[in-house]
């Protein structure tokens, strides 16, 4: 019985460093990886010590995510960047923040981005990359909203120009309306005028024709004698 346990004991102890040798030893091929910016293999690595030998910790997680956010995998990314902010870790915190901040920025997601950055900042006060980001970010959410301010003004002036011009087009349509129907009325008035003396409409018109050229005619007359010069020798009667 003694030797059975000695045996596991043994056994149990040579698979321990075999194990842990296991483990530096991807450890060390995942930060080379890395390093080298072969990122694929940087991820297989680090995938393996999270889920063949349950490594897991804020480093890692970090690492892992920068690694998928270099191989443009971005919600991997984000899935990491936030599994590496829950650390009491200040500064790795501070990074995974900062990261998720780039990310928000980088798809205009800015008031995000602000809050991501302010959480930076709050876990490690020294992070000045986050505080510039910070300051650039919210520079750029007062242009936006100016932006949005001017198009709204814009938008509503071009409103109430159209309005307006709609308005003056349907006064100036009632208008015509009105002087049409007006017209209308007072001709039916002339024609019913007319049918009361028993005279027709062409007969009326030639009446008012014939006067007007009888009016012309007495006009013409006086511009005749009053371009005729005046004897001053000869009495005005």
């Amino acid at each position: 019985m003694k030797m059975l346990i000695l045996i596991l004991l043994v056994l149990s102890n040579n698979i321990l460093e075999n194990d842990i040798s296991k483990i530096n030893k991807l450890t060390k091929n995942a930060e080379k990886a890395f390093k080298e910016k072969n990122y694929k293999v940087a991820i297989n690595d680090y995938n393996t010590l999270i889920d063949s030998f349950n490594i897991s910790n804020e480093k890692i997680h970090l690492n892992l995510a920068h690694s998928y956010l270099l191989s443009n995998d971005t919600l991997k990314a984000i899935e990491n960047y936030n599994m590496a902010s829950i650390t009491n870790n200040n500064k790795i915190k501070s990074v995974a923040y900062q990261q998720l901040g780039n990310i928000n920025e980088s798809k205009n997601k800015l008031k995000n981005a602000t809050e991501f950055y302010k959480k930076s900042i709050l876990s490690n006060n020294s992070n000045h990359d986050s505080k510039y980001n910070y300051e650039l970010v919210t520079k750029k959410l007062k242009e936006q909203e100016k932006k949005k301010k001017e198009k709204n003004k814009k938008e509503e002036d071009n409103k109430n120009q159209q309005n307006k011009e709609k308005n003056n087009k349907e006064k100036n349509n009632k208008e015509q309306e009105n002087k049409e129907k007006n017209n209308k009325e007072q001709e039916k008035s002339i024609e019913e005028k007319l049918k009361e003396v028993n005279m027709s409409k062409k007969k009326a018109e030639m009446i008012l024709n014939a006067l007007n050229n009888i009016e012309f005619q007495y006009i013409q007359q006086l511009k005749r004698k009053a371009s005729k010069k005046i004897d001053k020798n000869k009495p005005d009667w």
